[in-house]
């Protein structure tokens, strides 16, 4: 790194849940662009060991590592957490970009689908979030971002309303935790990449209805996509606010009903 130009978040220790594939994946590649020292959490090893390769063949950041992790598991959670910290000293940044879709006609959906998705897209990230908090707070010191679709935050498609449901919540727990950590040092982020952006998840039920969620972008214009909207969350970070929005002509509508007061 000697001779380099050190980035914008240099010495920072990042954790990227969901980080091997998606918007996780390409978040965890920018911010060590940037300069931080990332650790990759997924389930998937293959993807997760994947993106560690592709940070350290970057050679802007000091380190890289891959834990992995299972965000439905509360002990899988609890060792991210404490392997992160004593491996890397720290964690400064918690980007929770975990996620699976869950889609069909809502009839069609089982108590056991709901389950399923809740336990990830919802319960993952208040997992990693509360394991990470007593950390930053002790320091004074933190940024915890999460992920959440669109229509979590202003829902229109009947085809996902579990999924949905899941990011609605999601939406609420992270809103009323950056009001609590207002003040002390810990700043608390909901990041919404768009209605018109891929959604968040990797993994896909379909009830009552073909893949049509599952399709999508090839490989060279969603690596763009993803990377704008990795930019998008970059800037959140050098600039903290509760709303990060990657698309700007969304900004009024979703500040009316959700943004937080920084005061």
């Amino acid at each position: 790194m000697d001779g380099r130009a050190r980035g914008g978040l240099w010495r920072k220790v990042a954790v990227v849940t969901g980080g091997g594939s998606g918007i996780g994946r390409a978040v965890a590649k920018a911010m060590a662009r940037q300069g931080a020292s990332v650790v990759v959490a997924d389930f998937d090893t293959p993807r997760m060991d994947r993106t560690v390769g592709e940070i350290l063949k970057l050679g802007a950041s000091e380190s890289a590592i891959a834990l992995s992790t299972d965000v439905r598991s509360d002990s899988s959670v609890r060792s991210l957490v404490r392997d992160s910290i004593k491996a890397m000293g720290r964690i400064d940044i918690l980007v929770n970009a975990a996620g699976v879709l869950l889609q069909g006609k809502l009839e069609r959906i089982s108590s056991k689908d709901w389950s399923w998705m809740l336990e990830t897209n919802l319960l993952g990230a208040v997992r990693t979030s509360t394991a990470c908090l007593p950390h930053m707070t002790e320091r004074g010191s933190g940024h915890i971002i999460n992920a959440v679709s669109y229509g979590g935050l202003i829902p229109s498609d009947p085809m996902t309303v579990p999924y949905d449901t899941g990011h609605a919540a999601l939406a609420t727990f992270t809103r009323a935790l950056a009001q609590q950590t207002r003040r002390s040092g810990v700043f608390v982020s909901l990041f919404c990449p768009g209605s018109h952006s891929p959604r968040i998840g990797q993994n896909t039920r379909s009830r009552g209805v073909g893949r049509f969620l599952s399709g999508g972008l090839g490989a060279e214009d969603g690596a763009r996509v993803f990377d704008q909207l990795a930019g998008a969350m970059i800037d959140g970070l050098h600039h903290p606010r509760f709303l990060i929005l990657a698309d700007p002509t969304e900004a009024d509508a979703l500040r009316a009903l959700w943004d937080v007061p920084s005061t």
